[in-house]
């Protein structure tokens, strides 16, 4: 079997740089082109971040379009607070590129890398859904060429940084019902899965044998995110280390195995005074609704000693 083809659709942010790093260097994936959007910081930066990421992990080689520049419907409200004003903790880039996007926006250079390819594949979505609802939007037949969207966000039991909704789900509530409500395959790789995720400080610390630039990014860039993930959310601040996102989702895709998840219909609050962002999740079929209505495959639990592993063996190719 050869590497899984897949279109990669980030806000980069700290977790999508762990996660880009993991991504491009694996053997398993082939990454067609990557998108980039609004969310944990406007387009501009997140964009400017992912080309350099690109260019540090010696992949200038994948194709970058730039997506949405604000969420379907409402304003931007980012997550500077956890990454940073700059996305990544005040990491900078040794080297910048000179590398730039390509010319169509990202919904069209989505459908473009779609129809090219022999049959359907994956869309990973690290990011607010914006630039996905947009395809689907003007391209209603990019159905057809999708296997999946594997999706960071949603959540059965909590949230953050609200109560009850996901930063990726509220950040763009409206683009994430529209995709669900395609009854397109969605993988949601769920803030219960993901906060088992987590790196120990033990593991930050290991990445250190492996003497190079891209390990000592995922280092730099994590020492900025223990603090303000402590900061900021009152779960992870009982962890000795620290839940990295992104790259649970990523790894989905190359290793289901360490993985376990049901299949259940899902949809999000848009209007609620205090529930705007909330993945409605029929964990006990209360709402009685049919096999194909049920498209969400809602992952729960991850194996972390696994997927701790199989990122350093990925790190240590660099």
């Amino acid at each position: 079997m050869g590497a899984i083809k897949v279109l990669i659709d980030c806000d980069t942010g700290i977790d999508d740089i762990i996660a880009l790093s993991y991504a491009v260097k694996t053997p398993d994936l082939e990454v067609l082109g990557v998108t980039t959007v609004c969310g944990n910081l406007p387009t501009e930066i997140t964009t400017y971040n992912t080309l350099n990421a690109l260019h540090l992990m010696g992949r200038d080689d994948i194709p970058l379009a730039r997506g949405a520049e604000k969420p379907l419907e409402r304003e931007l409200q980012d997550a500077a607070y956890i990454h940073g004003n700059n996305g990544l903790g005040g990491y900078e880039f040794a080297e910048k590129t000179t590398k730039t996007p390509v010319e169509l926006p990202a919904w069209e250079f989505l459908y473009q890398v779609l129809r090219e390819q022999p049959e359907p594949i994956d869309i990973i979505a690290l990011a607010p859904l914006t630039n996905i609802a947009l395809l689907l939007q003007k391209h209603p037949d990019a159905l057809k060429l999708i296997r999946r969207v594997v999706f960071m966000g949603g959540s059965l039991r909590t949230g953050n940084p609200t109560p009850v909704a996901t930063f990726n789900v509220l950040a763009d509530p409206e683009a994430a019902k529209y995709v669900i409500a395609t009854k397109i395959p969605f993988v949601m790789c769920s803030l219960d899965c993901t906060r088992g995720s987590y790196f120990t400080f033990e593991d930050l610390e290991a990445t250190k044998q492996y003497d190079n630039p891209v390990s000592e990014m995922v280092r730099a860039v994590t020492r900025f995110y223990i603090n303000s993930t402590k900061n900021e959310n009152t779960v992870d601040s009982k962890k000795k280390g620290i839940d990295i996102h992104d790259l649970c989702t990523v790894m989905y895709v190359t290793h289901p195995e360490f993985f376990q998840g049901e299949q259940y219909f899902a949809d999000v609050e848009t209007k609620g005074e205090l529930t705007t962002g909330f993945t409605l999740v029929d964990f006990e079929d209360n709402l009685r609704k049919p096999p194909e209505d049920k498209t969400v495959l809602f992952l729960k639990k991850v194996d972390r000693e696994a997927y701790v592993r199989c990122f350093m063996d990925t790190l240590a190719l660099y």
